[in-house]
């Protein structure tokens, strides 16, 4: 396949270079707290409209005899009677000597820039608000999964986090407004928050913040993190030490680029050379002329002359889970259960903190319940099984088996998810076009039957893989009409 085919069986977008492109999907936990708060809301209150003006005229002349207010509203004795009692109960106006009198309450009712006087209805309330503990802003307790504990968790700063007596009550004040409104489904933007009585720590949870680590295609090596999925850039503004621990966290992700990166990239061409033919030189990969082609792709799917399709960018993106379950589906449409696996393979490389996303298991849960439709109730469902090197770490609790190889058996980037018989899918997670960086998942998805075997031969050099009894055949795969 000639450079050339290639650029003409895609679809390309030479004119946007300058565009980003995903290369890391990660999940981490954010530390919370649920606080029991008890505070005061007053409401602009209600009073009838002579009270209203009596008190208008006892601030425009204090002492006023009573027989001059009675006189001014030309009220009979029981009338009066009735208008006094009513300012008098409610606290605003004195009697003294036949002389009427604003009380300190009364005079506070007036403000210098409405001659109405402000009259408020003050009710006691209390609410239990979570708040994470970086950037004390409100934040919602969600259910937790089981794979989710597995997940990093954003460090605390000692000192501020021994603030939170005193910043608590500050975040409540300034997020009043949205806590009100997003609980109480008939509020009144009359009532204000009048005093914040007690603050009480109650239940400490994480909450998860999903980060998508962006690059330039110019600059695929320098990650940067995005929040956008999680927060608007109006929110974020409120949560900046969140935001700074996001961005050590993804600064931990560069790694240095191996002096045997040419053997990892060798996996590709040797898995499929036919992709990779004008890639390989006698010096090797051309890997960042793969790379910048690959980028250029727009919209590549399975077709009867297109069965290895390249990629650029984490497994678990929902552009490549996509495109992975859709050869999925079009290997197994017209299979025979014998062509159906008992076990899918997912080797896990070495990276810092690879597969730490909720996408992992629920892309494993893809597979497992796709052929679980093509299998029948009656056969056991598909056993997702993690391949990993000893001593390492993995998100095992995604997986329904840990298999663990030899140090080095594989190049260390290499990712590899199996479905024995049916599909490959193979990614290199190193830096490109720097010494130094942050990995960029490339690589290609197959449904080709010689380079899912090849895959299959590569694994059982290093560890123990069930196929399928049979393999299917060019008539049982679903190729999309041109």
């Amino acid at each position: 396949m000639s450079k050339d085919s290639v650029s003409s069986q895609y679809n390309t977008d030479q004119d946007d270079d300058m565009s980003s492109i995903e290369i890391g999907i990660y999940d981490v936990l954010l530390p919370c707290r649920r606080y029991r708060v008890t505070f005061k809301v007053a409401e602009v209150g209600k009073v009838s409209l002579t009270t209203e003006f009596l008190l208008r005229l006892i601030h425009t002349v204090d002492g006023m005899p009573e027989t001059a207010v009675a006189k001014f509203f030309s009220f009979e004795p029981q009338e009066m009677t009735y208008l006094l009692n009513d300012a008098v109960s409610l606290g605003f106006i004195s009697r003294s000597a036949g002389r009427l009198w604003l009380t300190t309450a009364g005079r506070q009712l007036f403000v210098p820039w409405d001659e109405a006087p402000q009259i408020y209805n003050v009710d006691t309330r209390t609410m239990n608000v979570g708040f994470d503990m970086l950037s004390f802003s409100p934040e919602d307790k969600t259910w937790m999964e089981h794979f989710d504990n597995r997940l990093p968790e954003l460090p605390i700063d000692p000192l501020i986090a021994r603030t939170a007596k005193e910043q608590i009550p500050i975040s409540f004040k300034h997020h009043f407004n949205d806590l009100t409104s997003r609980r109480h489904t008939r509020y009144d933007a009359r009532k204000t928050l009048y005093s914040i009585d007690e603050v009480v720590p109650t239940e400490r949870y994480t909450a998860i913040v999903p980060i998508v680590v962006k690059s330039l295609r110019t600059n695929p090596a320098q990650g940067e993190p995005s929040l956008l999925v999680w927060r608007t850039e109006e929110q974020l503004e409120d949560r900046r030490p969140i935001t700074s621990a996001i961005a050590n966290f993804v600064d931990e992700l560069r790694m240095d680029l191996p002096t045997d990166a040419n053997l990892h990239y060798k996996i590709l061409a040797d898995l499929a050379p036919d992709l990779m033919q004008d890639y390989v030189g006698k010096d090797g990969i051309s890997i960042e002329r793969f790379f910048r082609d690959t980028a250029l792709l727009k919209g590549a799917g399975f077709r009867r002359n297109r069965r290895t399709v390249p990629i650029l960018g984490p497994l678990i993106s929902a552009k490549t889970t996509r495109l992975l379950l859709d050869g999925l589906s079009r290997t197994s449409a017209n299979s025979q259960i014998d062509c159906i696996p008992k076990k899918f393979y997912w080797r896990a490389p070495s990276n810092r903190h690879w597969g730490l996303s909720r996408s992992l298991p629920k892309l494993c849960e893809g597979i497992t319940d796709y052929l679980a439709t093509k299998m029948g109730e009656d056969i056991p469902r598909l056993v997702s099984v993690l391949v990993r090197e000893e001593r390492t770490r993995g998100p095992e609790r995604a997986f329904s088996e840990v298999q663990e190889t030899a140090p080095n058996s594989l190049p260390s980037s290499l990712e590899i998810i199996l479905i024995p018989g049916l599909l490959v899918a193979v990614v290199v997670h190193l830096p490109i076009q720097a010494m130094n960086g942050h990995a960029v998942p490339l690589g290609f998805i197959s449904i080709e039957d010689n380079v899912v075997a090849g895959a299959e031969k590569l694994l059982k050099e290093v560890t123990v893989i069930e196929l399928p009894k049979e393999r299917i055949t060019d008539d049982m795969i679903d190729f999309p009409e041109l």
